[in-house]
């Protein structure tokens, strides 16, 4: 084992195929009604149902009846407790299985296609591969799979793209999304609406996939559908029809057309029978007679049917080779992958350096003691400013792939932080290092050894309070950009106010002043005061209470050394929170 890169975990596989079922299933949850009154909503009602093995099974229903929560309570990723209630039995091969038994033999495809637009599609597939096989040759066999069955072999060196890059059809970004999790080689697929978006031919040639690779590998694939066409509705297998979290039928899609034609409603000939069937589950009333007729003739026809098919399984362990990448193989992968990202990003990668204020430094008198604070600040609220920014940009699309593959147990939660947090570190120390040291070169400050000390631990310890603060946290507090940006001011403003640029600390008043001790503005902006006028004390000797030394105007009494231990100490305690806001984001989702 190569630099304890990976561990192997042996166990005995026993079957390359699973069959899910699950028994008396229901799913509620606790919603306000339009009275301010809490009560249980019923997303699923008592069902059950199979699906096999070398099989498509499609779970329709209209809109709100329950096939997304059918989908991921089968994936594990609905829980039971505060809000939910989830009773019933789910099993792999007759044995219950938990999120962790999950992702060793099954996958989840999400709806929206989260990857990230910098990468190209052979790239993103290798990510998971780097990170789920050991043997090199392994993960060149599993990437090439994956491209020549998905047929993304001509896109395979393309950008995936976004807003800002032009990248892959959105056909080939669905592709793409299938083969992030065919990488891993899973015995059953499940799919949240895979034709989602995509055009009546794109959408066919998708499905049309999954059936081959259901029939040639002995897969069980299961998808939700909303509305598909006559052509789609043909590659079906078996069908699941849901309405009002109930099933109204569950079996071969050959038999569907009959079965509902000898319970009183017969498909008009030459249409979509889906299309038919959808307009009879669409009436809201619960009661409708229609839902009545169907349901009771699911309950004669199917249900004991069901329950033998599911009593009837064998117990059969679904084991593998399972193998875990160790931490630190993880934290590189996920800085390799970082970095390439900020290097083809173009907003992250805008770094730019400012110099204001030509010679200020050198300018005599109360004018130039003026302009020098003035810069000191900018510096300051430069460094702030330009960690902030790329982060706050960044995170709210990079958490949807965080939360699919933390999911997916392609890593730790502890890993991506690392990892992420690791990304930025180059950029943290030389890129805001050089700008300073222009800056005062150009306004003639103090540049001393002392300074130069405080410039390697004051700008990380600036620039990580913001990446990891206000970053990562507004990220997985708000789910969009727009959320994110409106919130960072009401934090923001208290924090520069109280920075002792604005206001003397001295005037503030007793029951609003405290918040100056919460701002790392404040010792960053005292350091640098103190760097600069403490060594020019003989300068102020006998001079004007205007043209005294600002450490004493600015009543700036900490010092440079303490300042620096409070900004560590600081953005100690904040890395903490951000790492644990990150965990409560995989629990929120989970």
């Amino acid at each position: 084992m190569k630099g304890n890169e990976i561990a192997l975990v042996q166990t005995k596989e026993t079957t390359s195929s699973v069959t899910i079922s699950f028994q008396n299933l229901s799913y509620q949850v606790k919603v306000k009604n339009p009275q301010g009154i809490i009560e249980n909503k019923m997303i699923l009602n008592n069902i059950s149902g199979i699906c096999k093995p070398a099989q498509v099974t499609a779970i329709l229903g209209a809109s709100g009846a329950g096939k997304t929560s059918l989908l991921n309570i089968l994936a594990k990723r609905i829980s039971p407790g505060g809000n939910v209630a989830l009773q019933g039995n789910i099993h792999a091969n007759g044995e219950p299985y938990n999120s962790d038994k999950f992702s060793q033999f099954s996958s989840y495809v999400m709806q929206n296609d989260v990857l990230f637009g910098t990468l190209t599609v052979r790239e993103t597939l290798e990510f998971v591969a780097n990170l789920k096989y050991a043997d090199p040759k392994q993960k060149i066999e599993k990437v090439e799979y994956a491209l020549k069955t998905l047929k993304l072999e001509k896109c395979q060196n393309t950008l995936i793209g976004n807003a800002l890059i032009k990248g892959i059809s959105g056909g080939e970004r669905k592709r793409t999304s299938i083969g992030v999790e065919l990488v891993s080689d899973p015995f059953c697929i499940l799919l949240d609406e895979p034709t989602s978006g995509l055009d009546s031919f794109t959408a066919f040639i998708i499905i049309n996939l999954l059936r081959k690779l259901a029939h040639s590998s002995g897969r069980t694939i299961v998808f939700t559908i909303h509305q598909p066409s006559a052509d789609i509705y043909m590659l079906f297998d078996q069908v699941m029809l849901l309405v009002q979290g109930k099933f109204i039928y569950q079996g071969s899609r050959v038999e569907l057309v009959n079965y509902f034609k000898g319970i009183g409603f017969e498909c008009p000939a030459h249409s979509n029978p889906l299309d038919y069937l959808m307009s009879v589950m669409h009436h809201e009333d619960a009661d409708h007679p229609h839902y009545q007729t169907l349901f009771n003739g699911y309950n004669q026809r199917f249900s004991q049917e069901i329950e033998n098919a599911i009593n009837s399984i064998q117990v059969q362990q679904i084991s593998r080779q399972s193998i875990q990448t160790s931490f630190g193989f993880q934290v590189a992968e996920i800085f390799r992958r970082g970095m390439i990202n900020v290097k083809r990003d173009k907003v992250s990668s805008k770094r730019s350096f400012r110099g204001i204020f030509w010679t200020a430094g050198s300018e005599p008198g109360y004018k130039g003691i003026q302009s020098t604070i003035g810069v000191l600040f900018f510096l300051v609220m430069s460094s702030f400013m330009g960690a902030l920014n790329p982060v706050m940009v960044q995170f709210p699309a990079e958490r949807e792939v965080f939360l699919r593959e933390e999911n997916s147990k392609l890593y730790s939660t502890a890993a991506y932080f690392t990892g992420k947090s690791s990304v930025e570190l180059p950029f943290l120390f030389v890129f805001p290092i050089i700008q300073q040291l222009i800056c005062y070169w150009m306004t003639q400050l103090q540049l001393t050894l002392l300074f130069v000390s405080y410039l390697v631990q004051v700008e990380i310890v600036l620039v990580q309070f913001n990446f990891q603060l206000l970053g990562l946290m507004t990220g997985c507090m708000f789910n969009d950009l727009k959320a994110a940006a409106g919130f960072l001011p009401v934090v923001l403003m208290p924090l520069v106010i109280f920075s002792g640029f604005y206001a003397n600390q001295s005037m503030y008043m007793d029951w609003i002043g405290w918040i100056q001790y919460l701002s790392p503005m404040k010792y960053a902006f005292e350091a640098l005061v103190w760097n600069e006028f403490e060594t020019r004390r003989d300068e102020f000797i006998g001079q004007t209470i205007e043209n005294s030394n600002p450490i004493d105007t600015y009543n700036l009494d900490l010092g440079l050394w303490k300042c620096l231990v409070i900004l560590a100490a600081i953005i100690l305690f904040f890395r903490f929170m951000a790492l644990m806001f990150l965990y409560l984001l995989r629990g929120k989702q989970q």
